[in-house]
Order: structure tokens, then C-alpha cells, then sequence
């Protein structure tokens, strides 16, 4: 939660204020304040305005104030841009005299360094102690339509009315918000509320995504993130949101974070944050998206269809070479088309030649003679389509023809019979601006990049095949019963506790010494695995330490002997505690198996290609902890070597029901170790046929 307590419904009342202070209000727009004023004025906010500035007695006509106290009633609202020096002094006067929210633009506190940190934290401390609440520091204001309220500066809101569209919009980066906001508006696209939360010094994007979730006009939450504040917040939110029907979307920016630069395991630089919050979101049903464009274009098709779900697309076009790249893109994105039933074809078959009656449609393969124009039949030819029963959604692909305008407002008609999704994309320039105004007059969304609504579509289409994910099942298993350590375990302590779990290891034995393991090799068995034991070593294979195949005596003092001589001349401090021998045990696929916790969300599963590939190929799946066995078994399925689990050119499948048992075991000991902070990884884990099982035949254990 944030500093002070917040509800939805104060929230509501703090962003409909009826009154407003602008601290440093001018005419001179080259000033933050200057602009912000008049934009203030120029979108005809209907409260109390009180322009603060000792210089002037009145600003565009109206009477100004020298200080907040001098005010003849408490603003509800301020919004300050001031020097930072300036800041703290404005913010005790704003408290003692009542306001209620305070807005700061001003930058430099904790984006910029230590001191600049500590100023935010007490201007906090002096703004929670009356009540008061703060927006920013370092935002760019807010953005509200629904209250006839703009309290920002940029000249994306130098427009002669503010649209109002069921979309809201919370934002980290205030640029971000104002060019979404221009985007919007030239698509005929409005907001409900834009918010720029800045620094989130008080409150925070979760205090906004909660008023949304509220808000009875809003119907779509769009989301950027840099940083999450209240991540379990940020969970309980992504459930309410999707029981109150609100889809959430978000682009969440950096993706190469702290942890992609871990090094003690693969698991750890796998699940970084980007990836902790996309399993998380996946789970939750946020629709994650790279593109903040992308973002806007779904949430104006989920405002202009709410509630619809899309599976298959009907692509009709004015080109045919604009279809089949189209038809490209959508498959390149994992988006059937549709696959149109015989009467559908039988039907469009009045209007196309044989072979052009399917999907896509292109409009200029029509039976010229006979049916006239393009325009003719666009009405009947989206009318038709979007009947099939197996079809979601239509993207319609406009190229440069003529009658274009026309053309698009009888394809708009004719898939509003249906009552089915429709999506533009107008690829033309200007030559394709009487049809981008026409569907704005008919409320109908449309984007100009083909890519940006494959994203959309995409993500949608995501959102749409979500299910909850299923209650993991009981394990018998006491974590009293686990064997104790702390820190960086060798790998023949990480296989005992992965034992202690129920996780099949191969064999093997530690050695002190390259005598002592020659005289105990007879009992581990030919052919063998050797190891080199050393705290200072974390991939041994990157050194040279690891002997596969040893076949005799002989073949194992050799090759632990060259190990001894590479290790001491790549690693010359590297300690050699021992060598580890092992069972050399065969198997048809590697994985990777990892656990950890990560610091926001808690404790994450990572499957995945395992062995020496497993950082060139990242192939893998992020799974919040604990993990059902269904679950399991579907994320296994999504990896790009799936097939390989398959029956494949006469070798039997794999023993993917084994799999699915370790990682719901891996799964548990994640979660029992919840408080901790933690790395285990299983790399490999061999995997053979169905029947056989498979074994962990590498582990590693870290435990604070």
C-alpha cells in the first residue's frame, strides 16, 4: 500500500476536485507553469481557479494570489512546478493550509541521487502527517477528460476538445502519456483519465490501477511500468480487475534488469525481472505488450467491443499482395485465420471468381461483370464473413483505391451486422485520410502499421484463451524433514536435498583426491562422470570439469590429472576440494529445472533446453510457484523443442509425465523455502522414454 492509507473511492473524490492551485502559474509559456495554466483555462475545467503568483495581480484575466495561505479557501487540489529548492517549502504551506492532493512536476529527488532521495522522503513525511497526498515528484500532471480537468503541459493538449473514451491510462514516464494522448486523438481515440505517477513518491500506479478498477467509466486499464512498488498488490489488483471485466494492459520497460546479470545459475539470469513479472502476468491475465502504440490500438478495439473474445481472423483487403502479407504476419504471430464453412464460401462465391471465395478476401478479385465495384461489395462481402461461425475477429487491410472512404464505411457497416470485432489497418498516407475520418465518425478503430495490429490482435487473442490456472496438488512431504544448509552447497549436498524431495539423481561418491578416487572408482562402476569439487567453480564444464564416458582406472587418473593442469591454468586460485565420481547415465533430451525467489514476486519455477545449450537457445517457461501438474505439463508443451518430447522417427515419446513430477516437487521446495532467499537448479535433467523415467544428473544449491 502507499504511505497513507487510500481507497478507490477517496481517490475518486482527490482526482474531481473542486478547486485547483497553480503554484508558479504565468503567461509566459516557455515556462512549465505558464502552459500548464493555460491548458488549465483552455479546457474550460468548471471548479475554482486560483493562480499563484506574487508578481502579478492577474493572469489572463484572472485575479492571482501571492501565496497558497492567501488563498480565501483551501484548493482541493495544487499543482506545483517550482525549482526543487523551492519545493519542500511549498509543500508545508499546501499541507498546513488543507489541501488535499498536491502535484509535483518538478524533477531531481530520487531520479536523480542519494540527497535528492532523502528531500523526497521528507517532503512525503510533512505531506502524510496532515493528509495530504502527492502525485510525482517528476510527472507530468494528469489528463482528465472525464472531469473536464488537464493539469499538464504539453502540446499534445493544444486540441480544441478533449475526447472521452472508456480507456485509462497510468503512466511512469509523463512523455510517454502526453504522446499516447496525441496518438490517441488522431485516431478519435479519448481517454478517461491519463496519469502520470512519476517518481510514486506517495502514490503509486497501484492506487491508480485500483481507482480504474472502480471507476464506472473506465472499461480498458493501459499500464506502462518501469518499477513496481507493491508487487503483491499488484497481483490481488490483476484479480479484481478481471472479476470486474476490465481487461489490464501494460508495457512493462526493462527487460535486461538486475537479474538477467546474475551469475551464480542459469536460473537466476533466465527469471529476471522482466520475466518474474511476465510469468506473473501470464498467471493473472495482464496482457503484456513491447509496443505502448500496440497497447493503445487493443484497448481501442477492447473499448469499442467490450467483453468480445478472438480466436481466428477473417483478413479482408483491397490488395491481394496486402493480404498475403498480412496472412503472413498473423501466422508468424500464432493468429489462425479462418478457415471460412462451405456456406460461407458458397455465398461469397456470388461475388468471387472459384479460388478467391476464402480467406483472405481480396475485394478486386471480385467478378468484375457481374458485380460491379469494390465498393459494391464490401458491405455483403464483411457481412458474409463475419457470419462464419468460426470466425472472431476481421482485419480489414486498406491499401490505396479508389472510393476508399466509401469503401471502408460498407465494410464497418457490414461487419456491424455480426456484432464481431473489426480492426483497420489504413496503409495509405494521406491519400487514406477521408477514410481514416470516416472511421472515426463511426467509432470503428483503425492503426496505420500493420505490425501494431498483429501486436494488438495478438495480445487480445492472449487475453481471450486465458484460464485460471489449476490449484497445485498436496505433495507428502514435511520441509522439517529436509536436510539443513546455508549458503553454497557442492553438488553432492544439492542432490541429498533434491533426494530429500522425491527427485530421481544418478549415484556417485566424493573423493578427496586423485588417489583416493582411482581406489574408489571399482565401486561407482565403468563407464563414469567425473567432477571437480571447488567452492570457487560454478560451471564446471566452462573449465574443463567435467569427464564424460570415463571408461577404466587408467582413462580416470589421465583425465583427472589434464583436469587438475586446465583448472590450475585458467583458474590459478581456484581451490580443488575433491572430485565427485558419478554413474554416467544415458538419456534421450537435457532440461533445466531451476527454482528461485525472486525479490518481488516470490518463488518461480524455470523450465527449460537444458545442458551446454540452455544460454544459447533460452528456450524456457517462468511458472509461479507452486505448480499443478497440469500446469506443468501445458508449459512443457509451449517450449520450441515440445516435438522432441514427441514419438520422433521411430524412438518413442519422452517420459514427459516424469518431467512434470520434478518440476511439481521443485515447485513445493520452492515454496517451502519462500522466506529465503534462494537458487536451485537442475542442469541437466535427463530425460528418457516414456516409461523410464528421467534424472538429475547436475545440481546445484544456493540458500541464505
Amino acid at each position: 500500500m502507499s504511505q497513507s492509507s487510500t481507497s478507490d473511492s477517496n481517490l475518486a473524490a482527490l482526482l474531481s476536485p473542486r478547486s485547483v492551485a497553480v503554484i508558479g502559474a504565468s503567461e509566459d509559456q516557455s515556462k512549465f507553469g505558464g502552459r500548464l495554466y493555460r491548458m488549465l483555462l483552455k479546457h474550460n475545467f468548471d471548479g475554482t481557479i486560483y493562480p499563484i503568483n506574487p508578481g502579478r495581480e492577474t493572469l489572463f484575466g484572472h485575479k492571482t494570489f501571492p501565496s497558497i495561505e492567501a488563498t480565501p479557501c483551501a484548493p482541493e487540489m495544487v499543482i506545483m512546478a517550482l525549482p526543487q529548492a523551492k519545493v519542500k517549502d511549498q509543500v508545508a504551506a499546501c499541507a498546513a493550509r488543507g489541501v488535499r492532493v498536491a502535484i509535483i512536476i518538478t524533477s531531481k529527488f530520487s531520479d536523480a541521487d542519494a540527497a535528492g532521495a532523502e528531500l523526497e522522503r521528507e517532503i512525503v513525511k510533512i505531506a502524510n502527517a496532515s493528509g495530504m497526498r502527492l502525485i510525482g515528484p517528476n510527472c507530468l500532471g494528469l489528463i482528465s477528460p472525464s472531469n473536464d480537468l488537464v493539469l499538464c503541459s504539453s502540446p499534445a493538449l493544444e486540441v480544441d476538445r478533449l475526447i472521452k473514451s472508456p480507456i485509462g491510462f497510468i503512466s511512469q514516464s509523463g512523455a510517454l502519456m502526453a504522446t499516447l494522448f496525441d496518438r490517441a486523438y488522431e485516431m478519435g481515440i479519448g481517454f478517461t483519465h491519463c496519469i502520470s505517477v512519476g517518481n510514486q513518491a506517495d502514490l503509486e500506479l497501484c492506487d491508480f490501477v485500483e481507482f480504474l478498477i472502480a471507476d464506472p467509466d473506465t472499461r480498458v486499464i493501459c499500464t506502462y511500468i518501469e518499477g513496481i512498488k507493491s508487487p503483491k498488490r499488484f497481483v490481488q489488483l490483476a484479480r479484481r480487475a478481471r472479476a470486474a471485466g476490465k481487461p489490464w494492459l501494460a508495457v512493462k520497460a526493462g527487460k535486461t534488469a538486475e537479474g538477467c546479470r546474475a551469475a551464480y545459475s542459469h536460473t537466476a539470469s533466465m527469471a529476471g525481472d522482466f520475466a518474474s513479472l511476465e510469468a506473473v502476468c501470464r498467471q493473472e491475465n495482464v496482457v503484456l505488450l513491447d509496443d505502448p502504440a500496440a497497447m493503445l490500438v487493443l484497448a481501442a478495439a477492447m473499448a469499442r467491443y467490450p467483453g468480445k473474445r478472438v480466436d481466428q481472423a477473417v483478413i479482408v483487403t483491397t490488395s491481394g499482395g496486402g493480404g498475403a502479407l498480412s496472412a503472413d504476419r498473423l501466422a508468424e504471430a500464432g493468429i489462425p485465420l479462418t478457415r471460412f464453412s462451405e456456406p460461407t464460401r458458397e455465398a461469397l462465391s456470388a461475388f468471387y471468381p472459384p479460388g478467391q471465395a476464402d480467406n483472405p478476401v481480396d475485394l478486386f478479385a471480385r467478378r468484375h461483370e457481374e458485380v460491379g465495384e469494390a465498393v459494391d461489395i464490401a458491405f455483403r462481402t464483411t457481412e458474409i464473413a463475419m457470419v462464419d461461425p468460426q470466425a472472431d475477429l476481421c482485419v480489414a487491410v486498406m491499401t490505396t483505391a479508389p472510393g476508399l472512404a466509401t469503401t471502408s464505411r460498407q465494410l464497418a457497416a457490414g461487419a456491424q451486422e455480426s456484432g464481431k470485432p473489426l480492426l483497420f489497418v489504413m496503409q495509405p498516407g494521406m491519400a487514406a485520410n477521408p477514410a481514416r475520418n470516416a472511421l472515426i465518425d463511426c467509432g470503428v478503430p483503425f492503426t496505420n502499421s500493420l505490425g501494431e495490429a498483429v501486436a494488438a490482435v495478438a495480445g487480445w487473442r492472449r487475453w481471450s484463451a486465458w484460464r485460471a490456472a489449476p490449484e497445485p496438488e498436496e505433495l507428502d512431504l514435511d520441509a522439517s524433514d529436509l536436510p539443513e544448509m546455508t549458503g553454497a552447497a557442492d553438488e553432492f549436498q544439492s542432490k541429498a536435498l533434491l533426494e530429500a524431495i522425491g527427485v530421481p539423481v544418478n549415484s556417485g561418491q566424493v573423493f578427496a583426491d586423485i588417489e583416493e578416487a582411482v581406489a574408489g572408482s571399482e565401486a561407482i562402476g565403468f563407464p563414469l562422470v567425473a567432477k571437480v569439487v571447488s567452492p570457487d567453480i560454478v560451471h564446471k564444464s566452462d573449465v574443463g570439469g567435467v569427464l564424460l564416458n570415463v571408461g577404466d582406472a587408467c582413462a580416470l587418473r589421465n583425465g583427472l590429472e589434464a583436469m587438475r593442469l586446465r583448472i590450475s591454468a585458467t583458474l590459478p586460485r581456484a581451490r580443488i576440494a575433491g572430485f565427485y565420481l558419478q554413474s554416467q547415465e544415458a538419456g534421450e533430451l537435457e532440461l533445466i529445472v531451476g527454482i528461485r525467489r525472486d525479490p518481488q514476486f516470490g518463488p518461480l519455477v524455470v523450465i527449460g533446453s537444458g545442458g551446454v545449450m540452455v544460454e544459447v537457445l533460452r528456450d524456457i517457461a517462468v511458472l509461479p510457484a507452486p505448480v499443478a501438474r497440469e500446469t506443468a505439463l501445458t508449459a512443457l508443451r509451449g517450449l520450441r523443442i515440445a516435438p522432441l518430447l514427441e514419438a520422433h522417427r521411430g524412438r518413442p515419446p519422452l517420459d514427459i509425465d516424469a518431467v512434470a513430477d520434478v518440476i511439481v516437487r521443485m515447485g513445493w521446495l520452492a515454496q517451502a523455502f519462500h522466506e529465503r532467499d534462494f537458487e536451485i537448479e537442475v542442469n541437466p535433467l535427463k530425460v528418457r522414454v516414456a516409461g523410464q523415467g528421467c534424472v538429475a544428473v547436475d545440481a546445484r544449491v544456493r540458500l541464505d
